[in-house]
């Protein structure tokens, strides 16, 4: 499957992208409507978008203070310029960490977990999604796949308390997927069919076992992210 870094959310039923889209957004669009009720009406929140990229989830923000922070400024249009895992970002200054299929590119997740920790206010929320299927893609930068549990644990070392991680559909959009990965150009007529077919076989087969993405979210506690690290 060749992977090309979203610029605009656009559904489209016919293309090749549509199962992972039409499921990841919906998660996405209901964890930062969650988070943003913690604060609007009665102040704009202050959010950070770790890896950006070309900011495609920006509009979700439009009633908070939004930050794009991303790596590089190729094929990226950040406000900030700095590295996941040592954010040029003041403690304690911000509401929201947002970050959707970045973690898997992080040397070291927990870094970077620990800094959302730390730029996060208390009782601020972070919300990221990363992958438990997906084809290797932009490498040599492709580290990691998560299960729940997985990121359950890296979220409470980090200090984070209310943690909720949901998969993004079953395992039959994910072999879905899958197989339209594969297929070659000259099938690509077939792409509509699995798309059609796949939703309405998911809710016939109700297999929750397999995913593409995990949807996480959480909240900071007032306590050292050190105190939640089990010894040994």
């Amino acid at each position: 499957m060749q992977i090309v870094r979203l610029r605009t959310r656009r559904l489209r039923w016919y293309a090749r992208d549509y199962l992972v889209y039409r499921s990841l957004w919906p998660k996405i669009e209901s964890a930062i409507s969650a988070a943003l009720a913690d604060y609007l009406p009665q102040r704009r929140p202050v959010v950070l978008d770790v890896g950006c990229g070309e900011q495609p989830y920006a509009d979700l923000f439009s009633q908070a203070h939004y930050i794009g922070l991303n790596g590089t400024r190729e094929g990226a249009c950040p406000a900030v310029v700095g590295d996941a895992q040592r954010l040029p970002i003041a403690s304690e200054s911000v509401d929201i960490v947002f970050s959707t299929q970045v973690i898997e590119h992080v040397p070291y997740p927990e870094r970077m977990l620990r800094e959302a920790w730390r730029v996060l206010r208390p009782q601020g929320s972070i919300i990221l999604t990363g992958p438990f299927y997906w084809p290797l893609h932009e490498e040599p930068y492709d580290f990691y796949r998560f299960t729940r549990y997985g990121f359950e644990r890296l979220l409470q070392d980090a200090g984070f308390d209310g943690i909720r991680v949901e998969g993004d559909c079953g395992a039959v959009t994910q072999v879905a997927v899958s197989v339209i990965g594969l297929l070659p150009r000259w099938l690509s007529p077939l792409v509509p069919v699995i798309n059609i077919a796949a939703p309405w076989l998911e809710r016939l087969c109700g297999n929750t076992k397999s995913t593409l993405n995990y949807a996480v979210s959480g909240r900071k506690v007032c306590r050292n992210p050190s105190t939640t690290r089990p010894a040994g």
